[in-house]
């Protein structure tokens, strides 16, 4: 059993009175009904077993989610996903005598024997877990209340996530590695979208998910599943209130030179911004935004750049006609920011 820790709030300078992040692994996973009767092996994996598309099978336990080692590689045109593994094993034997003889010259790993390659192995005797989380407490927990549970995917490094959130209270984050395995196989077994079960009170709506995609929506997707109401009275007598985009003129081309010393061509479009509600037009807050657009991206770490986003700029210098100059000063102040907070600097 291992125990980690980590303070958020030394590393970020975070205001928050508490914002520490946790992690015990290496846990032993109790799978009782496992122990006592044997593991369930079914067939696991992904993809359709159509010609020209990519898929893959092995072993798992239906149950507890464990793998043999190795975990086998079957073809997907015989087997399919959920059907229960019948099919030949290595013996047990077989692989401790193979790992003996590895183990002289310091190559600890699990044999292939020709007439076993793609057929799983022995089961692991003591599989291991881990819990981990995050607890915050003061400005940085957001705003309102929430309370939900996630199952995740097939795919998914954790079987399931809790969260409670109490406003600036407090916050806490709990998931699991390894263990709810079962519950993951029984309610989420195949495809790779979690779902998630969650109720929220915040910027005045109620906002709830019933079983749905995490991170994602669909036109197609039952209204149960997810949606708001609001209990805004200005939402409800004046509409939402929701930012909108004009283009002002012609895209421009610019070049932004970082203090690095490297140089990026980007394109620029000028944009009225607005903010307001549809049924208070007279009432919206306007301003000046630039659309920036690079191919290439401009790196500002080790293999990540940023293709496209937006500065702001004043009404002054879209009036004086020197907007294009301001946006570029501004672009290579935000980029050479993200640089700083990286560590990186580009090569010569």
């Amino acid at each position: 059993m291992r125990w980690h820790s980590v303070n958020y709030k030394a590393e970020d300078n975070s205001r928050s009175l508490v914002d520490r992040g946790w992690w015990l692994s290496d846990l032993p996973r109790l799978m009782l009904v496992c122990r006592l009767r044997g593991h369930r092996p079914v067939v696991d994996g992904y993809g359709p077993a159509e010609a020209g598309k990519h898929a893959a099978r092995w072993v798992a336990c239906d149950r507890c989610g464990v793998r043999p080692s190795p975990q086998g590689s079957l073809n997907p045109e015989t087997y399919q996903v959920g059907d229960p593994y019948t099919g030949p094993w290595i013996p047990l034997t077989r692989v401790l005598a193979a790992n003996a003889m590895l183990d002289l010259f310091g190559l600890r790993t699990t044999p292939v024997h020709d007439d076993d390659r793609g057929t799983p192995g022995p089961w692991p005797e003591s599989p291991r877990g881990g819990l981990g989380g995050q607890v915050v407490v003061g400005s940085r927990a957001l705003p309102g209340f929430s309370i939900g549970i996630e199952v995740g995917n097939a795919g998914s490094e954790h079987e399931l996530n809790v969260h409670l959130r109490l406003g600036w209270l407090l916050a806490v984050y709990v998931h699991t590695e390894g263990f709810g395995t079962w519950v993951q196989r029984r309610l989420n077994p195949t495809g790779y979208d979690s779902r998630e079960v969650r109720l929220a009170v915040e910027s005045w709506q109620i906002r709830w998910a019933l079983w749905n995609r995490v991170n994602a929506w669909s036109s197609t997707d039952p209204r149960w599943q997810q949606g708001h109401f609001s209990f805004d009275l200005m939402e409800r007598l004046f509409g939402p209130k929701r930012y909108s985009y004009e283009p002002a003129g012609d895209e421009q081309v610019g070049v932004v030179r970082m203090p690095e010393g490297d140089e990026h061509e980007v394109r620029l479009l000028l944009q009225r911004e607005r903010l307001g509600r549809s049924r208070l037009r007279w009432r919206d807050r306007l301003s000046w935004s630039v659309q920036w657009t690079a191919t290439p991206g401009i790196p500002y770490r080790n293999g990540r750049s940023i293709d496209c986003w937006s500065v702001q700029v004043s009404d002054e210098v879209v009036q004086n006609g020197t907007w294009q100059a301001a946006a570029l000063i501004a672009l290579g102040a935000k980029m050479s920011q993200m640089r700083a907070q990286h560590d990186y600097r580009p090569r010569s």
